[in-house]
């Protein structure tokens, strides 16, 4: 295999086992798909575990939180789109954070059917202390990378943020 700096004993099982029961896939490729999975999958737990979860938020709360401190107000169905969540998961999350008194509800004068979410000044005080917190554990995450390299991986993982994924599967537009 090419690349490989690292002693990964799962990862070798497993490109060894795509390999030989695909042998046309581009080994490259699912070693970088496998390992992007990965390293996203144990960086949230980890966020979630030491920065969100003792500030009492689960990650898809945080995420409802960031996207209203940064974008202001919002219909739930923007919120699901720009924090990547189910229409569902943003109702039941709202509720919680609503009930907590992060977050507000309001519905549209014009149209009563739309639902416009709010946060809260303690929603904002909270979404601040909790950034700040995984602010540091992204320090500590990236910290072996150079600047050259940060910049570099953050413009190819924008490049692939923008590539159209396959309709079917991608559910939502960011647009």
């Amino acid at each position: 295999m090419t690349g490989r700096s690292r002693n990964d004993p799962f990862l070798e099982r497993a490109t060894d086992r795509v390999a030989e029961a695909v042998p046309e896939v581009d080994v490259d490729l699912f070693r970088l798909s496998f390992l992007l999975t990965r390293a996203t999958n144990r960086f949230a737990r980890h966020v979630e575990s030491a920065a969100h979860r003792p500030r009492g938020l689960t990650t898809a709360g945080f995420r409802i939180l960031f996207t209203l401190w940064t974008s202001g107000p919002l219909p739930a169905h923007r919120i699901a789109i720009l924090a990547g969540l189910s229409r569902a998961s943003v109702s039941s999350v709202v509720n919680t954070l609503e009930r907590d008194g992060r977050v507000e509800r309001s519905r549209d004068s014009d149209d009563r059917r739309v639902v416009t979410v709010s946060i809260t000044s303690s929603g904002v005080a909270e979404v601040r202390e909790t950034y700040e917190a995984q602010h540091e554990l992204e320090r500590a995450q990236y910290a072996d990378l150079s600047s050259a390299d940060r910049r570099a991986l953050a413009i190819a993982l924008e490049t692939l943020i923008d590539t159209p994924l396959d309709k079917s599967l991608d559910g939502f537009s960011e647009d």
